[in-house]
Parts: C-alpha cells; sequence; structure tokens
C-alpha cells in the first residue's frame, strides 16, 4: 500500500468520530479491566491469608486446650503432659486465663495496613496457669502451707480440714480467677508448657474429699 493511501486511510479514520469513540471506550474497558483484576488480587491475597492465619489459630487453641482436657480426665495426682509449641507457631501469640485460650497474630496487608486476629477456645476444665503467688506446683503447696498453717498443704499425706480449710483455697482461687482475667499467662513458645493433674484433699472427720484442678506453667 502507497504512503498516500495510507495516509488517506487515516485521515478519514481521524475525521470519523465514532471511530475515535470506539478506540477510546475500547482502550479505557481494558484499562479498566486491569485495574479491576489489580485491585481483585489485592484484596485477594489479604482475604487468603487472614483464613490461613484464623485456621491457624484455630487449630493451636482447639489442641492445647483438648490437651488440658485429657489431663483433666485423668485421676491420679501428679500426672503431667509436656505439650511443645510448633516451630510455625512462633508469630502467634498465646494467653491463658482459667477460662480461655487466646491466640493472636499481627498480619499486615497493602490495602488494610496492619491488623490484629484473635481466637478465643473456651477451657471447660478447671486450669490455673502462672500467677502471681505460684509458678508451679511445689509453689502452689508451699503457698497453701502458708496461708493455712500447721504445715498443711493439701495433698495426700496433708489433707486439709473441712469445711473451713476449703473456704479459705476457693477464696485463693476466686482471686487468682480475676487476676488471670486482667493480666492471663503469655507462655514463651520456644519453651515446653507443663499441663499437670492437681488434687486437693479435705479430711472431713473420717472422710477424705477430693477437689481435682489443672494446673499450667513453664
Amino acid at each position: 500500500m502507497s504512503r498516500s493511501n495510507r495516509t488517506g486511510r487515516f485521515l478519514a479514520f481521524a475525521k470519523n468520530e465514532s471511530g475515535w469513540a470506539d478506540f477510546f471506550i475500547t482502550r479505557i474497558g481494558l484499562i479498566l479491566f486491569a485495574a479491576i483484576l489489580l485491585l481483585a488480587a489485592f484484596r485477594i491475597y489479604p482475604m487468603y491469608q487472614e483464613r490461613e492465619v484464623r485456621s491457624d489459630l484455630d487449630a493451636l487453641t482447639s489442641d492445647l486446650t483438648s490437651k488440658i482436657e485429657a489431663v483433666d480426665s485423668v485421676m491420679i495426682s501428679g500426672y503431667n503432659y509436656n505439650y511443645a509449641f510448633g516451630k510455625n507457631s512462633r508469630h502467634i501469640r498465646i494467653e491463658i486465663s482459667t477460662g480461655y485460650v487466646i491466640a493472636h497474630s499481627n498480619i499486615s496487608s497493602f490495602m488494610f495496613g496492619d491488623r490484629e486476629l484473635a481466637h478465643a477456645e473456651p477451657v471447660i476444665s478447671h486450669v490455673y496457669p502462672s500467677n502471681s503467688n505460684w509458678n508451679n506446683v511445689s509453689g502452689f503447696r508451699k503457698y497453701v502451707s502458708d496461708m493455712i498453717g500447721d504445715g498443711k498443704n493439701g495433698d495426700g499425706s496433708s489433707p486439709l480440714e473441712f469445711p473451713a480449710d476449703k473456704e479459705k483455697i476457693d477464696t485463693i482461687f476466686g482471686s487468682i480467677e480475676k487476676e488471670l482475667a486482667l493480666t492471663p499467662f503469655i507462655p514463651d513458645l520456644d519453651k515446653p508448657v507443663f499441663i499437670e493433674k492437681v488434687i486437693i484433699y479435705y479430711k472431713n472427720d473420717a472422710q477424705i474429699l477430693e477437689r481435682d484442678f489443672v494446673f499450667l506453667y513453664q
């Protein structure tokens, strides 16, 4: 095709308003379509990321609470289980109170910025993590001995008096429940958590009564 013919066809197209309209509409449509795809890509990834993180939080809290309840089902005082956190849990923060295991994790995305996700799993057992009064079972026995007096600590060889000492113990545990509700125990995920069955024994005349708990500490 000669140069003059090409020039003529371009001039004819330039004068054709509908042709220009189609041209721009097509280009604008392509640009908008590309923009929509780009926005969708930026949105889908954070949604996928959030779903994965929530799944991790749910799995971890469910696993830990199931181990706590498994120890609670054992009727042997002193039975314990060492719970180790997986390497893929290092980005998670765990909080444990007497009623819940809560997992937190931060996520970041271009569209939504930094956010914190959390998942709480209720604990059916009477679980008592480390607190301001004791860090482990031996610390608890010493604390009880100091509070009750007469060298009694509530183990099998040193039962407490029922009902007088039980009221004191219930007051102690009630105080710990309030404390842990405000400031939960936060374990170091690089270290194992010890989950131990604890039974407090009470003497009621010739009868021995038991009250069982689960202690959690590092």
